[in-house]
């Protein structure tokens, strides 16, 4: 069981009066449970039954990644936690959620203990009989579709008999193994008997506990593997001191870890055999240890390292970076206070270096190289100086790191949350790393914390969603233990926006556990660090969170937008529109468009537009084409995130009738056919509206209509027109003789205006016989 329990911030929290009740989850305005009502710890046929608890042990019980098991499909929340059981073991499972519902990953383990007669099918343990424990998970392998898990539980037997750090695959390569966990790594014997321990132990007699997991790469960003950090007891020179350490993967297909350290038990051939294709080589410069031989990440040795982290930045994800934090009274005169810091490994190739780098511990105003010089270790000042704690006087506890950039054009970085002691209370800080002008990190949201201030605040998680920053913490409100979720805002000086404040939680006296955050688009060489989302998805943050004391359940929560509201139309033609709406997005990327169509079936749809990160009402408008003449039309505003469709209400216009296009017109001569004129006409391209008119002059010179008719013709047609006299023309004529009459033609042009377009001057004789 964990070393810790009790310990640190536990020991500062006032315990409260244990509520029996169910466990029961209402998202809150801002999210949608993954689905509602259920819990993610619910499979009873794997062995996960929801009326038992999951674990309430300090620092998780759980972790939450965004994956997928094929390169390019959209990425969906994939779980890790540990499950009490009843009568047995506490047991690691996996579950995912796609299509509206949880999915147990896992139907048996390859290489474990209990892989032959598994009780709880779904489980990961290597042993089922001992306590799984700090479950970690993320993706690595090839396009970054294999996930990997990392945890700790006791080991029994010679050169064991203490807690053991595992890592393990899940198979979805189609083969006898498909939908199993893998174990992986070097053997490191069988303490008696039993199938070989690949445990990831410096030494495999020493407490090793809270392992995490991150794919990266240094060499081939194609194919990340998976690299784990734990804390590890060490023997000397500081006997019983927690130590800091990283192991990185050799692998698939490595057949034997003869070269390898921590060094493993050769089988009788005399090799080393290695598990699962894989061996894992720890990392960093010898320090510690029997023979100063152990590569402690530790800045102060003589104290305890405790809870990392590690993620990945940088071009093709090809730096690795380290975050824990130090606590306990100093043997060599340094901080007694609880201390965060942060390290990135760099090539170094060097006699005493394992696995090719040595680590960089980067700080506020400071920084070191963990070797045998350490300056970071020079003096008090000096470790203060590469700390990365708002005060370094304060006690600051609990970091997590992930990879992101607020600015598409930079490089992915570190940035890193934590809570710190803060006015008498503990308060959550999140920082950067600033590569200019000189390497350093830097408080981000002015360098005030993002929680309340005032009140308790405990526990953050952080990850990226595309180029926008999400964090979950605990908080202590009157209404009791509830989650917070927000964002940040602006690249240049980012600022934090509080999202959510009311999901419910179980106390932090029965569950001092992490609320693990992660999202559809988290910052990867195979989604150009978020700007293109894997599978067209929206981004969608997601988290798990624990509620409920007797039994205490786990839930998921996503952001969702608000309900659309459908605005107007404009510009409505007889074939066109323009409509608009608005949505408040709740603080994460949303999709939006409209469905249209003559019913309210719909039946089109205008193309998805992306809305960034936003709160309060956001406008939007798209154009309809190709919408039939005089129609009513039916139009709604559409907004989507990863996890549902949400739809505002129907609105109508109504398209106008088309006005014809005008063509072209040519008039022929035209002739005088007895008490008439005799005129041809043809028509181009569009429809020709035509009005002839025939005037003459009358008394006192004034011109008289004597005749006139109308004609339409389509394009492509010719006529022969024929106009008569009128009466007034017919007396004129009559009168005369012969009769000088003016033919006009006039066109009505697109818009109802008219145009003329061609007159003729024709003679009109009455002819004797």
């Amino acid at each position: 069981m964990g070393m810790y329990r009790g310990l640190s911030r536990r020991a500062r929290i006032a315990l409260v009066t244990m509520v029996v009740a169910l466990a029961t989850a209402g998202s809150a305005a801002a999210f949608q449970a993954l689905p509602p009502g259920v819990q993610v710890n619910d499979d009873v046929a794997a062995g996960i039954n929801p009326a038992l608890s999951v674990s309430g042990e300090d620092p998780t019980n759980a972790d939450l990644v965004g994956g997928a098991l094929v390169a390019g499909k959209p990425a969906v929340p994939w779980s890790i936690f540990r499950q009490q059981e009843s009568p047995g073991a506490d047991q690691i499972f996996s579950r995912s959620f796609a299509n509206g519902a949880w999915t147990t990953r896992g139907n048996g383990t390859v290489g474990g203990r209990s892989s032959a007669s598994p009780t709880f099918t779904g489980s990961l343990n290597f042993d089922q009989g001992q306590d799984g424990e700090a479950p970690s998970i993320d993706f690595a392998g090839p396009g970054r579709t294999v996930p990997w898990a990392s945890w700790y539980e006791n080991t029994t037997g010679t050169n064991f008999g203490n807690n053991n750090v595992f890592a393990s695959r899940f198979d979805n390569t189609g083969d006898a193994n498909q939908g199993k966990w893998i174990f992986a790594g070097q053997s490191r014997g069988n303490g008696g008997s039993g199938p070989d321990v690949p445990s990831l132990n410096i030494h495999t007699d020493q407490d090793a506990e809270n392992p995490s997991v991150a794919g990266g790469s240094a060499v081939d960003p194609t194919k990340p593997g998976p690299w784990v950090t734990w804390q590890e007891t060490t023997t000397s020179p500081v006997n019983g001191k927690d130590q800091i350490f990283v192991s990185k993967p050799l692998g698939p297909g490595m057949t034997t870890c003869d070269n390898v350290t921590p060094l493993g038990v050769a089988d009788a051939s005399g090799h080393i055999p290695s598990i699962g294709g894989f061996c894992f080589q720890d990392v960093g410069v010898q320090r510690v240890g029997p023979g100063g031989a152990d590569p402690s990440l530790n800045v102060d040795v003589t104290r305890n390292g405790i809870e990392p982290d590690i993620a990945f930045t940088g071009a093709n994800d090809s730096v690795p970076w380290v975050v824990w934090y130090e606590k306990d009274s100093s043997a060599a005169g340094l901080a007694n206070n609880e201390l965060v810091f942060a390290a990135k490994g760099e090539a170094d190739n060097s006699v005493g270096v394992d696995g090719g780098f040595h680590w960089h511990v980067i700080g506020n105003t400071g920084n070191g190289i963990l070797n045998a010089a350490n300056s970071c270790a020079g003096s008090l000042p000096a470790e203060q100086a590469c700390s990365l704690n708002s005060d370094p006087t304060k006690d600051a506890e609990d970091p997590q790191v992930a990879a992101g950039t607020m600015n598409p054009a930079n490089p992915t970085a570190p940035w890193v949350t934590w809570d710190e002691t803060d006015g008498g209370v503990h308060q959550v800080f999140v920082s950067r790393f600033v590569a200019t002008p000189t390497p350093h990190f830097q408080i981000v949201n002015g360098g005030n914390p993002i929680s309340t201030p005032g009140v308790e605040s405990t526990r953050p998680d952080l990850t990226f969603s595309g180029n926008t920053p999400y964090v979950t913490w605990r908080e202590q409100t009157p209404a009791g233990t509830t989650a917070f979720v927000g964002h940040f805002v602006n690249a240049a000086n980012p600022t934090f926006v509080l999202d959510e404040s009311d999901v419910p939680l179980t106390p932090t006296a029965q569950a001092d556990v992490r609320e693990p955050i992660s999202s559809a688009c988290i910052a990867t060489p195979f989604n150009l660090d978020g700007q293109a989302c894997q599978g067209g998805a929206v981004g969608t943050p997601f988290f798990l969170f624990t509620n409920g004391t007797s039994p205490r359940g786990l839930f998921a929560d996503a952001y969702q937008p608000g309900l659309p509201v459908t605005g107007g139309a404009s510009g409505v033609s007889s074939s066109a529109a323009t409509v608009s709406g608005t949505v408040d997005p709740q603080g994460a990327a949303v999709k939006v468009s409209f469905q249209f169509g003559t019913t309210t079936a719909y039946g089109q749809s205008t193309p998805a537009q992306t809305l960034a990160p936003a709160r309060g009402p956001v406008a939007f408008t798209a154009a309809l084409t190709g919408l039939p003449a005089g129609t009513t039309i039916h139009y709604r505003a559409v907004a989507s995130s990863d996890f549902g469709t949400f739809a505002g209400a129907d609105q109508v216009l109504s398209t106008g009738t088309p006005t014809p296009v005008p063509g072209s017109v040519s008039l022929g001569h035209g002739r005088a056919s007895g008490k008439a004129v005799v005129i041809s006409i043809a028509c181009t391209g569009g429809s020709c509206q035509l009005r002839l008119t025939l005037t003459a002059q009358g008394r006192h010179h004034r011109r008289v209509r004597v005749g006139s008719t109308s004609v339409t013709l389509n394009g492509g047609q010719a006529g022969i027109v024929r106009i008569a006299l009128n009466g007034a023309g017919r007396n004129l004529l009559a009168a005369r003789r012969v009769l000088r009459v003016r033919l006009t033609a006039v066109q009505s042009s697109d818009g109802g205006q008219l145009q003329t377009i061609g007159s003729r001057t024709i003679i009109i004789k009455i002819h004797r016989h």
